[in-house]
């Protein structure tokens, strides 16, 4: 069972996102990839870091950035940087403490309520963000076919 925030854990994310028809509907329009930062809170002492790449109902790609590796956050509407060129790159960060994150994972928290709530915070455009609620709802459905163990 992979543990969250591991490369590991992103492969089998990445598969249950391509495996997941309703994101691809719900997402069929989407162009923006994501860092997700995991900041540490309860039994996680170090901050995680994962890339995901969404672009039109599709995973195209994962990493879990290693500890002190640096990304840039790309314009609006920016094309997706390939992994493997130069510095990981993503249209938007979504970044929370891991008891938040937990909570989203085992579906006790939906990640726009959370955002809304500043329980999470966004860089990147948050009307974009909005318009996709259902998009991020099947994103944490998928994140239900993965089993993970926790910190």
């Amino acid at each position: 069972m992979p543990k969250f925030g591991t490369q590991e854990w992103a492969e089998a994310f990445m598969k249950a996102v391509n495996d997941n028809p309703n994101y691809k509907e719900a997402a069929s329009w989407w162009e923006g990839d994501f860092v997700f930062v995991i900041k540490p809170s309860g039994n996680l002492d170090k901050e995680l870091k994962m890339f995901i790449g969404l672009l039109k109902g599709d995973c195209t790609g994962v990493k879990a950035l290693a500890e002190g590796e640096e990304y840039d956050i790309l314009p609006p509407n920016s094309p997706p940087r390939p992994l493997g060129e130069g510095k990981v790159g993503a249209e938007f960060e979504f970044s929370g403490a891991y008891d938040n994150w937990v909570k989203v994972l085992r579906k006790e928290l939906d990640p726009i309520q959370g955002l809304m709530a500043g329980k999470f915070k966004l860089i990147g455009n948050m009307a974009k963000v909005m318009r996709a609620t259902k998009a991020a709802q099947e994103l944490v459905n998928s994140t239900t076919m993965v089993e993970t163990e926790y910190y």
